[in-house]
């Protein structure tokens, strides 16, 4: 890569402080220390970034440096005001592609969503198409487990172009507003943008300040987006609207909009009917918790606007299921649900389609709060299992640097406005094997938080779980024998 190129698209976006007179080129691109080969560009990000890592990128091989900070060293330098916009756009120029991108973004749902648009395409396309989603990314080369929701910009635009290597023309992804918020999907164009609903949500010291800041972080990604889907009930809808203007919206729910959903019916599955205002077709999917419906209609809306075939559009959303995600589980005295559920917006949506598909049940509950982010969750999830659950076990879930039967204590507070009808085990596979083993056939069990995650968030480490899934498994296993 020539250094006039970087120069100049730092230049355009106005990122530019100061900068070395320089005929040379680089080879590669990294802002890990331990990562250096011969020529690299080096860029100094990060909050706890350290000046003797600098050192080691140069005696590496780094011959050039991109900083908000100018160093006394012997090596070129490029001085930026922001250093992960600069990271952004330089990764971009490293690692181009010619993809079709399509982002969602949204408290809850936008995994859900995106699997549905996944197995659409595939389904279509007759080979898999890119995905970045909470867990898993898929290249065309390259396939693992995620750790962040959208990648950091290096990453992000390195797998970008493996898929482009790869003769992949489709690509779709979920964007956090942590995302926004630290620059990833900066400089990037989007052709559509999915924008599912927002709730008060990833207000902590370690996310964002205020609610204003996280709406205003999805709203920066929508603003980079050709074509904006957005679902027609969402909260702060007006709001959001007033701040695209000139852009193409397109949208959907329950009335007054582009797309209707109407004639939801619990089936095997769910089948409901979409109104597009030129014809009505019945889709049906695999998935429970009526909420999906909505998920499912965005990935529908999507794929109308890729002239995707209403057979390809039905076949791609029945073979849909998400790991972790509307589990439900029969092979017992009850049904047990294994959900990510963890914020309000999604433990309410849950609630209420539990209410709706079991309405003879009792609901009896399993769930907890992190530690070290989402504070205000402890008190959105009390106060809702206390008015739609009949009972409930307060339990781990990566407490961090938190005590478990704090967060407990805190939720259990706020359950107590409505009812006592709750106890706390610390142990989280604990609490998942005593509520299978003293349920009846008069209730329905869900599990929240966790999913078919493999880890407990502990002091700092990861440390290994077994799953809910499988916890759950096994003990309703003991019961039908």
């Amino acid at each position: 890569m020539n250094y006039k190129k970087i120069i100049e698209i730092l230049e355009k976006h106005n990122l530019l402080v100061e900068y070395d007179n320089a005929d040379v080129k680089f080879s590669y691109l990294s802002y890990n220390s331990k990562d250096i080969k011969e020529n690299t560009l080096f860029v100094c990000k990060g909050v706890s970034f350290k000046e003797d890592y600098l050192f080691d990128a140069i005696k590496n091989g780094a011959i050039c440096y991109v900083s908000e900070k100018n160093y006394m060293v012997d090596a070129l330098k490029i001085i930026v005001k922001d250093v992960r916009c600069a990271l952004a756009v330089i990764s971009e120029l490293f690692y181009p592609d010619n993809l079709f991108k399509i982002g969602i973004t949204g408290t809850k749902g936008k995994t859900t969503t995106n699997y549905f648009i996944n197995n659409i395409l595939e389904n279509y396309l007759g080979y898999k198409p890119g995905i970045f989603a909470t867990h898993y990314f898929y290249t065309g080369k390259e396939s693992g487990e995620n750790h962040l929701t959208t990648p950091e910009s290096l990453e992000l635009h390195k797998y970008l172009n493996q898929m482009m290597q790869s003769n992949i023309k489709y690509m779709s992804m979920e964007v956090s507003s942590q995302a926004s918020y630290h620059k990833r999907i900066y400089g990037m164009n989007f052709d559509i943008g999915a924008f599912l609903n927002i709730s008060e949500d990833h207000i902590s010291p370690l996310e964002h300040k205020n609610f204003e800041e996280y709406l205003s972080c999805k709203i920066e990604f929508l603003k980079q987006c050709d074509t904006v889907i957005i679902y027609k009930h969402t909260d702060y809808y007006d709001d959001i609207i007033k701040t695209l203007k000139g852009k193409k919206i397109i949208t959907f729910g329950f009335k007054d909009a582009d797309y209707v959903i109407s004639n939801i019916k619990n089936n095997n599955g769910l089948t409901f009917d979409i109104d597009n205002k030129k014809d009505i077709r019945t889709y049906k999917i695999s998935m429970a918790g009526r909420f999906n419906v909505i998920n499912a209609t965005c990935a529908i809306v999507i794929a109308e606007l890729l002239n995707i075939s209403y057979e390809n559009i039905k076949d791609g959303l029945l073979k849909t299921s998400v790991s972790g995600r509307m589990n439900v589980l029969t092979n017992g005295i009850c049904p047990v649900i294994i959900d990510y559920a963890h914020n309000e917006l999604s433990a309410k949506a849950l609630y209420e389609s539990l209410k709706e598909d079991y309405p003879d049940k009792k609901i009896k509950v399993v769930f907890g709060c992190p530690g070290d982010k989402g504070i205000n969750r402890r008190k959105d999830m009390g106060l809702l299992a206390g008015k739609y659950a009949d009972y409930i076990y307060l339990t781990a879930e990566d407490p961090g640097n938190s005590k478990t039967i704090d967060i407990c204590e805190e939720i259990a507070s706020y359950i107590k406005e409505y009812h006592s009808n709750y106890e706390i085990i610390e142990d989280r596979e604990e609490a998942i094997r005593k509520a299978i083993a003293n349920a009846t056939k008069d209730d329905v069990i869900a599990l929240l938080g966790k999913g078919d995650e493999t880890y407990q968030i502990v002091n700092g480490k990861w440390l290994p779980y077994k799953t809910d899934i499988v916890i759950a498994r096994d003990e309703l296993s003991k019961i039908k024998e």
